[in-house]
């Protein structure tokens, strides 16, 4: 196998792995899409949001922000604070490839997710093969997907009146929330771990999110608690293979 066949069959590896995700970029697209175009903002911003900041807690929060006529200052703050941990993550993936380009590491760092970053956190640690390419697989594949849902749907975003009464503005907290159930089990199943491993990493997460409704809001705590709750079960995942 030549080299360009390899790098060719490393992208659609990631590709291949970025498919559970993808469906949820899909449905948490199509509610921003559909979100956005019924307050009034054009096909054109709604691109630009999810191709260029491609957040998908943060371009919900500009939305509501700017329809609460914020000032751009408080919505750039609110923005960092919320996306903040992106950087460590982006930092994180991109030095995990040492053998790179600086081109290609701006390119993996910008366009990590949370949810391809969990993917390759778990592939790291469960010592699957991984490569560069692979990891660009990964990413553009969920972008690419972000950014054409929000499109496609916000089509018809417009001639629907009052999403929420559909439920779409929760459908960003729904899919953190299954992250963080489909990382549980993979961790309940992992012959590694134990009952006292898994009990207190479902303990923690609870904790979290009780602890931060006190201050958050319920979005915001289930986002949060969500967050935290898989990068808990990742660090014990990562010690019990250590250890083994």
């Amino acid at each position: 196998m030549n080299k360009n066949t390899r790098n060719i069959n490393q992208f659609q590896d990631g590709v291949k792995d970025a498919l559970p995700t993808v469906f949820g970029f899909l449905s948490i697209g199509a509610a921003f899409g559909i979100i956005s175009a019924s307050e009034g903002f054009t096909i054109w911003q709604i691109f630009l949001l999810s191709a260029v900041l491609y957040a998908g807690s943060a371009q919900f929060i500009i939305i509501g922000m700017l329809l609460a006529d914020s000032s751009i200052t408080s919505i750039v703050s609110m923005v960092f604070l919320v996306n903040f941990r992106m950087f460590l993550q982006s930092l994180a993936v991109a030095n995990f490839f040492d053998k790179q380009s600086l081109v290609s590491k701006i390119l993996m760092g910008s366009l990590v997710t949370d949810e391809s970053f969990g993917i390759f956190s778990l592939n790291s640690v469960t010592k699957k093969s991984i490569s560069i390419n692979w990891m660009h697989g990964l990413n553009i594949a969920s972008w690419i997907t972000w950014w054409l849902s929000s499109i496609i749907f916000a089509l018809f975003g417009k001639s629907i009146a009052n999403p929420q009464n559909f439920g779409l503005d929760f459908a960003l907290i729904a899919m953190f929330a299954g992250l963080w159930i489909l990382t549980t089990i993979s961790f309940i199943k992992d012959p590694h771990e134990n009952n006292r491993n898994t009990i207190l990493a479902i303990f923690m997460t609870v904790i979290v999110l009780l602890v931060s409704m006190m201050v958050f809001s319920k979005v915001i705590s289930v986002l949060f608690a969500s967050i935290l709750g898989s990068l808990f079960i990742s660090l014990l995942k990562k010690e019990s293979y250590n250890d083994n």
